[in-house]
C-alpha cells in the first residue's frame, strides 16, 4: 500500500494562543518575541514582518503592532495537548516542532476512503479541543504534504495525490517553494535563468550537480519532480528529547540566532525536566543556507537534569559554531538518556541533606529518650 502523509501546521501558533486568550487582540497585528520575532499573525505579516527578524526592525515596519513576550511554558502545554490528540489517531507521527508535524494516515484512509473528510475532521478536532486553527496538507510523501499545507493558509487544506499532480502544481511556482532553497541558492540558480520549478525541471541531474555540487544537485533534481523518500521518524523508545526550527528566510545574524537557540534550548530542557529521564549529552544542529548541516555534541561526566549543568555545555557548544554564514535551521537535542531517580548533588545540596539527616537523628534520639522515660514512669507507678 502506498503511503499517505499528512502535514499539519498550527496557524501563527504563539500569536494565535495569545489572541485566543485575549479576544481584544483579534484583528490587530500581534507579534510574539522579546528581542527576536518568534511568531507574528497574518495581520502583522502584511507589514513585511516574519519570524527571526529583530523586534527593533519589526517596530519600524509595524509601529502600531501589539508586541508580547513569549510564554514558553503555556505554548508547550498546549502543544502537548495537541500532540496527545494526534497520537490517538496514529503512532506513525513525526513532531518536528511544537506547532507542526507529519502523520502517516494510510490506515485512516483504508478506514474512511475520503481524504477531504479526514482533513476536515482533523482540523475540527484540533479546534474543538484547543480553539486554535491549523492548516493541513496531504500528499504521497513528506515533501508533497509540506508544500500542500502551505497552499490554503490559514485554516485550510490541500491534497496532492501523486507525482503528476505535484509537477503540474509547482511547475509555474518560484523555486523558493521547495524547502531548503534559500536566498543564496536562488541567486546561483538565477544566473542560469532558473527562476521557476519548470526551469529547474528542464535541467538534467548532471547539469544541476555541476552548478550546485553532488548532494545539493541530487536533492533539488528529485524535489523538483516530487521525489522524496524520507520516512516518518517517530522516537518510540525516547532515545532523545529535542526540537528544531526551520526559518522561512535564511538569517545571518549571530545575536538573533543565539537568542533563538537559547529559547529553543529552554523549551527542550522543560520537556526533559518534565520527563522521567536524565541526560548526559546535548547536541546542537545547524543547517546553513547551502544545505550544509553540522551537529556539535558535548557530554557531562554524569547523568543530569540540572539546568546549570546542561546550560554550561550549551554555551560551550555555541563557541564551536560559525555564525558568519546564513543559517536556515537550528535545533537542540538531549540524548544519552537514562531513567533514574537519583541525581548528582551539589555541595550545597549535600550539606543541606547532611543537616537534615542530623536533625532526623536528633529527633529519633529525643523520641527514644521520651519513650524510655515514659516506660520507667509506668514501671515506678506499678511498684
Amino acid at each position: 500500500m502506498n503511503k499517505i502523509i499528512m502535514h499539519y501546521d498550527m496557524d501563527a501558533f504563539y500569536a494565535s494562543v495569545e489572541i485566543r486568550d485575549n479576544p481584544k487582540l483579534q484583528g490587530k497585528p500581534v507579534i510574539v518575541g522579546t528581542r527576536v520575532v518568534t511568531t507574528c499573525n497574518y495581520e502583522a505579516r502584511k507589514y513585511g514582518l516574519h519570524s527571526a527578524m529583530s523586534v527593533k526592525e519589526a517596530k519600524k515596519l509595524c509601529p502600531k503592532g501589539i508586541y508580547l513576550n513569549c510564554d514558553k511554558e503555556k505554548y508547550y502545554e498546549i502543544s502537548k495537548t495537541i500532540q496527545s490528540l494526534i497520537l490517538k489517531l496514529s503512532h506513525d507521527v513525526e513532531f518536528i516542532a511544537l506547532d507542526e508535524g507529519y502523520i502517516d494516515i494510510s490506515l485512516l484512509y483504508e478506514k474512511y476512503k475520503d481524504l477531504d473528510y479526514i482533513a476536515k475532521k482533523f482540523r475540527e478536532r484540533i479546534y474543538k479541543h484547543v480553539k486554535l486553527t491549523c492548516s493541513v496538507g496531504i500528499g504521497y510523501n513528506k515533501l508533497s504534504a509540506k508544500i500542500a499545507s502551505e497552499v490554503n493558509k490559514p485554516n485550510g487544506f490541500f491534497i496532492i495525490h501523486d507525482e503528476e499532480e505535484f509537477k503540474n502544481y509547482v511547475k509555474d511556482k518560484n523555486i523558493r517553494i521547495i524547502p531548503g532553497i534559500g536566498k543564496k541558492t536562488q541567486e546561483i540558480l538565477g544566473k542560469y535563468g532558473i527562476e521557476t520549478i519548470i526551469d529547474l525541471q528542464n535541467y538534467s541531474l548532471l547539469a544541476l550537480q555541476g552548478i550546485l555540487g553532488h548532494a545539493k544537485g541530487i536533492q533539488l533534481y528529485e524535489n523538483s519532480l516530487g521525489i522524496d523518500n524520507r520516512k516518518i521518524e517517530f522516537e518510540r523508545k525516547n532515545k532523545s528529547i529535542g526540537n528544531e526550527t526551520t526559518l522561512t528566510v535564511p538569517v545571518k545574524n549571530e545575536i538573533l540566532i543565539k537568542e533563538n537557540l537559547k529559547n529553543l534550548f529552554d523549551g527542550v530542557f522543560k520537556r526533559l525536566k518534565d520527563s522521567k529521564y536524565f541526560s548526559k549529552t546535548l547536541t546542537i544542529k545547524i543547517r546553513f543556507s547551502n544545505r550544509e548541516t553540522i551537529q556539535k555534541s558535548k557530554s557531562l561526566r554524569d547523568y543530569s537534569k540540572n539546568y546549570l549543568d546542561l546550560l554550561s555545555i550549551f554555551n560551550e557548544l555555541l563557541e564551536e559554531i560559525d555564525f558568519s554564514k546564513e543559517i536556515l535551521l537550528y535545533g537542540a537535542t538531549f540524548s544519552n538518556l537514562k531513567e533514574s531517580f537519583s541525581e548528582q548533588l551539589s555541595f550545597k545540596n549535600i550539606n543541606k541533606l547532611n543537616k537534615n539527616n542530623k536533625i532526623i537523628e536528633l529527633q529519633d534520639k529525643i523520641k527514644k529518650m521520651e519513650q524510655k522515660n515514659s516506660a520507667n514512669k509506668n514501671r515506678d507507678s506499678k511498684t
